[in-house]
């Protein structure tokens, strides 16, 4: 799959998503709410984020 273009000088996640800076906003309040209201370990949450990362082929 080709890479998307980055742009508004903002590098690698923030950068794609310049592109639409509406779906930006709409994830982050979206992963704002995860990460401060969740039950989960933030042990365990980070062990999943980048276990996600590396299953999708993600660099970062």
């Amino acid at each position: 799959m080709p890479r998307v273009s980055e742009v508004g000088g903002m590098e690698g996640f923030g950068g794609v998503y310049g592109h639409r800076p509406d779906l930006f906003k709409g994830f982050m309040f979206n992963y704002g709410v995860l990460w401060s209201h969740s039950t989960l370990d933030p042990l365990l949450k980070e062990l999943i984020r980048l276990y996600s990362s590396n299953t999708n082929g993600c660099r970062y």
